[in-house]
C-alpha cells in the first residue's frame, strides 16, 4: 500500500480483497501503521466473505477509528454487500458508504 495524491490529500492505495476472504489477510495493526488518512479495501474480486472475516473488518474498522482514519470500500460486489446487510455492523455499512444505523436499521 503506497501513499498517492487525490483532492490535495494523501490516501493511500486500495487494498485488494481476492477470492475469499475467511479471515485477515493483512495484520490489521500493520495496515493502520501504514495508512495515513484512510484504508481503502477494494472488493471487485472478493467472491465469499466468511464470519471470521466479518469480525476482522469490524475490528479494523473500530481500530482504524480509534487512529482517526476512515475506512471506505470500493467496488462491492451486490452479493457482499447483502453478506454485510445482513451482518448488520454498523461501521461495516458506514464504510460501505450507508448512512448509520444507529437511527433504525437501513434495507
Amino acid at each position: 500500500m503506497s501513499p498517492s495524491k487525490k483532492g490535495g490529500t494523501t490516501t493511500s492505495d486500495p487494498v485488494r480483497i481476492m477470492g475469499s476472504l475467511d479471515r485477515g489477510k493483512v495484520d490489521v495493526d500493520k495496515l493502520i501503521a501504514q495508512s495515513k488518512n484512510e484504508i481503502v479495501l477494494d472488493f471487485a474480486t472478493c467472491t465469499f466473505i466468511s464470519v471470521e472475516g466479518l469480525e476482522w473488518l469490524e475490528e479494523l474498522v473500530i481500530r482504524a477509528a480509534s487512529s482517526k482514519l476512515e475506512v471506505r470500500f470500493e467496488n462491492i460486489p451486490p452479493t457482499i454487500y447483502k453478506v454485510f446487510k445482513v451482518a448488520h455492523i454498523d461501521g461495516i455499512l458506514k464504510a460501505c458508504g450507508a448512512p448509520s444505523s444507529r437511527l433504525g436499521p437501513v434495507c
